[in-house]
């Protein structure tokens, strides 16, 4: 064998071991790759899986590639998947923006992890936002990663809690402020009898409580929150009141007795408390009786026992009409009663202070015996 031979031979041999090394590596990384593959899938599987949307920026050999996953796309109104940050920030709010950019900034270059919650551009969404960095194997990889989570209903019931608050304590601003402006001490005691709030009238009265007359009002905020409000009223105002009260009363009687129409006054109860000579005159009823405070139906049934009631087909049907306009009378009414024999009566029946009815009846007519 020649020389030529043998350097031909040992060149192919080294040729042939060559590309099958070269086979091998080029299996080696495609198995590597190949499993890199998988194992980027299989990450993506799982972050794709979470029930939160997130956007992740991955940093390999000085490029950037960035993931945006479906959950986030249609939180966001985006189309692509693979859309950059300035994308995601442009969906919100200015202010927000601004605040999300700096904080995924540092996380970038400080690796300073972050939590804040930032509004969509027209505030119809509220997201919570995690930053944190994802730690791989390959050191020539560095991934960040923002989680969003929908806080759009938990905002609202927020501010509406807020609102809500403000709102009462508004309300009991006003409260406080209306009972301090009562000239007239007001306190509140819990079941142990402990004064948990008085007015500004009690807390800066120097007067003996003893001389006041004091009413209480049962207050509950549940079953196991009884509270009593006690205010106090002076007694000798109250008792000059009531005095002058009275002797207006008997004075306006006293005008009531001389005039010279029937008068006569049913209480709330519909029971005679006050009536006139000219009235027991006109109808030809024994005062005796009249000062046993008769019910208003007896004193119907009284005078059509004496026949001077207007004549009807249905006397029951007439008391029924009468006693309940008697017990409905809100303004002053008047009728003309047409009696047997001629007679005309003008009646006024007119409500009176006292929940009750003043009638006032007058005779349009000569006057006739009807005893």
């Amino acid at each position: 064998m020649d020389l030529l031979t043998i350097v031909f031979l040992w060149f192919a041999f080294f040729m042939l071991s060559g590309v099958v090394f070269a086979v091998s590596v080029v299996s080696h990384l495609r198995k590597k790759a190949r499993k890199s593959m998988e194992t980027a899938n299989q990450m993506e599987d799982i972050l794709e899986s979470a029930p939160d949307g997130y956007f992740c920026m991955t940093r390999l050999n000085g490029k950037e590639y960035t993931r945006c996953s479906r959950r986030l796309c249609l939180l966001l109104d985006i189309v692509e998947t693979d859309a950059s940050l300035s994308t995601v920030l442009a969906r919100l709010d200015i202010q927000d923006a601004k605040l999300l950019s700096e904080s995924f900034q540092n996380l970038v270059q400080k690796g300073m992890p972050f939590e804040l919650t930032v509004a969509t551009e027209n505030k119809r969404l509220f997201l919570a936002v995690i930053g944190r960095v994802l730690f791989v194997s390959d050191t020539r990889q560095n991934s960040y990663v923002m989680w969003f989570k929908d806080m759009t209903r938990k905002t609202a019931l927020l501010i509406e809690e807020r609102q809500a608050y403000t709102r009462l304590l508004q309300q009991r601003e006003i409260l406080t402020k209306t009972l301090n402006t009562l000239p007239f001490p007001i306190y509140v005691e819990d079941k142990e009898g402990t004064v948990c709030f008085a007015n500004k009238a009690y807390a800066d009265s120097q007067e003996d409580f003893a001389d006041m007359h004091w009413v209480e009002l049962g207050l509950s905020l549940g079953k196991d929150l009884p509270y009593v409000l006690k205010y106090g009223q002076d007694k000798t105002t109250e008792e000059g009141l009531s005095a002058l009260l009275a002797d207006a009363e008997r004075a306006h009687k006293a005008v009531l007795k001389e005039i010279p129409f029937g008068v006569v006054l049913f209480d709330s109860t519909a029971h005679l408390t006050f009536f006139n000579n000219a009235f027991c005159e006109l109808w030809g009823i024994d005062s005796h009786w009249l000062k046993k405070e008769p019910l208003y139906s007896a004193f119907l049934d009284k005078i059509q026992e004496k026949g001077l009631l207007p004549q009807v087909k249905d006397f029951a049907q007439y008391k029924k009409v009468q006693l309940s306009m008697f017990a409905q009378l809100t303004r002053t009414t008047e009728e003309f009663l047409y009696l047997p024999g001629g007679q005309i009566i003008r009646r006024l029946m007119i409500p009176h202070a006292n929940g009750g009815v003043l009638i006032l009846d007058e005779r349009k007519t000569a006057p006739e015996d009807h005893r």
